[in-house]
Formats: structure tokens, C-alpha cells, sequence
């Protein structure tokens, strides 16, 4: 592995996000602004009082219109992986982070990540991946450089099964409900023509308020809840800081009452893991976790703008 210096600068958004808008930009400049826009956090029960699934955002890559592609075994993967770079210049496959090696997770927990391939030469493949985080795990730093084949296959090797709070955010990574998966296989994501749409079980849970409640009510009422949704958590306080930083710089809300609310989106997570681990010693946190919610909707009331439209 040779790694050379590291990509471009991208909204430090999740794993999924940071890449896709990475994977899009080329072909749609205005994808940065639209995901601002699009951001809304969606919930909907999945089963008992504790399952749920969540949508970060509606779609954003109406241009792409993409869906996982899958391959059995690493050699159709290649072929498949080489023709999708040879139309589009670029793929966004699909990693686990225990055998990334810039990742803090490596060779300690297994986890979807998306990257790009950007080239092949001489059986190496150009890897780019533009996230940025902090995590429990240390801090992840974006990466670019060269992995020979038998690297990238280990990185893409299907990793399964997994619990169905990560399959849902691999269903549900692009906004809405997208199939097959095809988390048994090495995967990654492509344009795709001609599928019939996938139909979304509901009802979803869609106003920020309502979800927030229905978060809340089961966080309470599950005190697993918190450890298996934190990294969802997370991802939407990434997401919906990203959205006031836009709206505000653009002039489309108050840039003090954004900024207030930045700060409540950032203490969700650490409250949400903290609430985790008192839980795992048999303490749970509901009360901490209800005012947690609440201040956050209060501030987040004085950013309000239209609501976001489905696409």
C-alpha cells in the first residue's frame, strides 16, 4: 500500500454520505447544497417497541438513480469493478472498516464503509476515501493511495450477517429502501436502469418532533436501544450540523439561532453513548436522554424552514 496525500475536502458527513457526495459531485456540482437541503431525519418501528429503522435524508442522486451490484466470488467482482471504471471513471464500493487499515476500527470491529475506486494499474487499484470523524475507535483521517488486489479484496469481502440495525442502514444508506442488498457478496453501487421501484414498508415517522419523540420512547423503553441506534444517532447529527452550516451560510435562517442548535445536534451522540455504557452497568438513562431530546428540539425550533420533499 502506498499512500499518498489526502483527497479533496467534502462535508464531513457520515461514511455513507461523505463518499457519495464524493462519488456525485463530478457529474452534479450542486450535490453539496442539495444534500443540505434534503437532510430530514425519518424513523419508522420495525417489530417490537425498541426496532427502529432510519432514513437520514430523502435521495439526492436522481441523476445516478444507483443501487448495490454484487458479485459471488473476487474475480467476477473484478470484471465487474474494471467495466463500471472503464463507463464511469469512478465506483463506490463497499469496505468493512476491520480491514481498512487508515481506519481506527481496523482489525477491531467490523462495520460497512463506503470508498471510491478511482483507477487500476498494474494490479493496483487507486482508493480514495474522503471521511473524517472522531470516533470511540480514535480519529480517522481521509485516505488516498494505491492497494494491490489482494488488499482491496480483503477490504471488500462480505462480511455477514450482520445485525439488523446495520442492514437497515445499508438499505436505507441512499434515503430510501434500496434491493437487493446484496450483503453476502462483494458489493458496491452503480447506476441502474430499468428496475421496478421497492416499496417501503411503513408508516415512517417523518416531521423532526414526531421523530424525535418516537426516538425518544424507545430509547426509554429498551435499554439496548441506545448502544444499537448511537452510530444512527450519530450520522444524523452530522447530518443536520451540516444542514445549518449551509442554510445559514446561504441566509435561509439565523446564523446564532444555527449555530445554538449545532451545538445541541453535537452533544446528542456523546449523551446517546454515554446513556449506552451507564445501561450495559445496569443504569440506564432515560430522564438524561428525555432533556437531551427536548433542549434539542427547542433550539432546533428556531431553525425551521419548509419541510424537505421526498425524492
Amino acid at each position: 500500500m502506498h499512500l499518498i496525500n489526502a483527497p479533496d475536502v467534502v462535508p464531513e458527513l457520515s461514511c455513507y454520505t461523505t463518499n457519495l457526495v464524493a462519488y456525485l459531485e463530478p457529474g452534479e456540482p450542486g450535490v453539496q447544497s442539495r444534500l443540505a437541503h434534503a437532510v430530514r431525519l425519518a424513523v419508522r418501528l420495525d417489530g417490537g417497541p425498541g426496532d427502529l429503522v432510519f432514513s437520514q435524508h430523502a435521495r439526492v442522486d436522481a441523476g445516478a438513480a444507483l443501487g448495490y451490484r454484487g458479485a459471488a466470488d473476487w474475480a467476477a467482482a473484478v470484471a465487474d469493478l474494471q467495466a463500471e471504471l472503464t463507463r464511469s471513471g469512478r465506483v463506490l464500493a463497499v469496505a468493512d472498516t476491520f480491514h481498512l487499515s487508515w481506519s481506527p476500527a481496523h482489525e477491531v470491529a467490523h462495520s460497512p464503509h463506503w470508498l471510491l475506486l478511482l483507477g487500476r494499474r498494474d494490479g493496483r487499484w487507486l482508493v480514495a476515501d474522503h471521511f473524517r470523524a472522531l470516533t470511540p475507535l480514535g480519529e480517522q483521517e481521509p485516505f488516498l493511495g494505491w492497494l494491490d488486489d489482494a488488499t482491496l479484496e480483503r477490504a471488500l469481502a462480505p462480511h455477514t450477517p450482520w445485525p439488523p440495525e446495520i442492514a437497515n442502514r445499508d438499505r436505507y444508506a441512499l434515503g430510501t429502501a434500496v434491493e437487493p442488498v446484496h450483503a453476502d457478496r462483494f458489493r458496491w453501487l452503480a447506476p441502474t436502469t430499468g428496475r421496478e421501484p421497492v416499496t417501503d414498508p411503513g408508516p415512517w415517522t417523518r416531521g423532526l418532533p414526531e421523530a424525535l419523540e418516537r426516538i425518544s420512547a424507545a430509547l426509554a423503553e429498551d435499554e439496548t436501544a441506545a448502544a444499537r441506534y448511537g452510530d444512527d444517532l450519530w450520522a444524523a447529527s452530522r447530518h443536520y450540523t451540516y444542514r445549518l452550516e449551509v442554510l445559514a451560510a446561504n441566509g435561509e435562517i439565523c446564523a446564532e439561532a444555527a449555530a445554538a442548535a449545532a451545538v445541541s445536534w453535537g452533544e446528542l451522540p456523546k449523551v446517546v453513548r454515554f446513556a449506552a455504557e451507564s445501561a450495559a452497568r445496569g443504569r440506564p438513562r432515560a430522564g438524561l436522554l428525555r432533556r437531551t431530546f427536548d433542549d434539542l428540539l427547542h433550539t432546533h425550533e428556531k431553525t425551521t424552514t419548509e419541510p424537505v420533499s421526498e425524492a
